[in-house]
């Protein structure tokens, strides 16, 4: 009898202390994961693709630019995130920030919105019916990146004109070749590393 006490004991204290090493086991990978997303998303495109200060601006861009459509309650909530990416397109020291938007208030049979906006929210381009991947180009015209709009299957090449890029793809050329994988490029997938927000 005495040692049933004893033995219950020990066999509880085992069973205590395993399912505590589990759970800090668990825990590590979670950890582990969640730094790898985060690594992932600034490390995908080679480039740092975004800050929070950024996420703050394109929410009061976006809240601003569809106030009577929010007031309204036209975006539905599947239309109430986006995604973004920075990259200095002219090399002036400050980031201009791309802007994928999904959702049908976005989205139709032809792609999707992005807008492109300067480092201050302001509005460059505002392109349509457009898919991801986006990728900035080796070349320039007017002092401006080159873009790579995927749209309808093809790739095609967006040349800067000195105040904003063409808002169609489909009606640029097309561009010819295959981009290199070493191009920055905003994937705009889950795969990609790139988090979705909600606005």
């Amino acid at each position: 009898m005495k040692q049933f006490p004893l033995i219950a004991f020990s066999v509880a204290s085992m069973f205590l202390f395993s399912c505590q090493s589990a759970t800090k086991d668990n825990t590590a990978v979670e950890t582990k994961d969640s730094l790898a997303t985060t690594t992932a998303a600034k490390d995908s495109s080679g480039v740092n693709s975004y800050n929070e200060n950024t996420v703050k601006l394109v929410k009061l861009k976006l809240t601003t630019m569809l106030s009577d459509d929010l007031s309204k309650n036209v975006v539905s909530e599947a239309s109430r995130k986006f995604i973004l990416f920075e990259y200095d397109l002219n090399e002036d020291g400050n980031k201009e920030i791309f802007v994928g938007l999904t959702g049908p208030y976005f989205c139709g049979s032809g792609g999707c919105t992005f807008l492109l906006l300067d480092h201050e929210g302001q509005q460059i381009t505002k392109f349509t019916v457009t898919d991801f991947p986006v990728l900035v180009a080796g070349t320039k015209t007017n002092g401006w990146k080159d873009l790579i709009l995927s749209s309808g299957g093809k790739n095609h090449l967006m040349k800067f004109n000195g105040k904003t890029y063409p808002s169609n793809p489909t009606v640029q050329p097309v561009f010819e070749g295959v981009p290199g994988n070493d191009l920055p490029k905003f994937p705009g997938t889950v795969n990609g590393g790139f988090p979705w927000v909600s606005f």
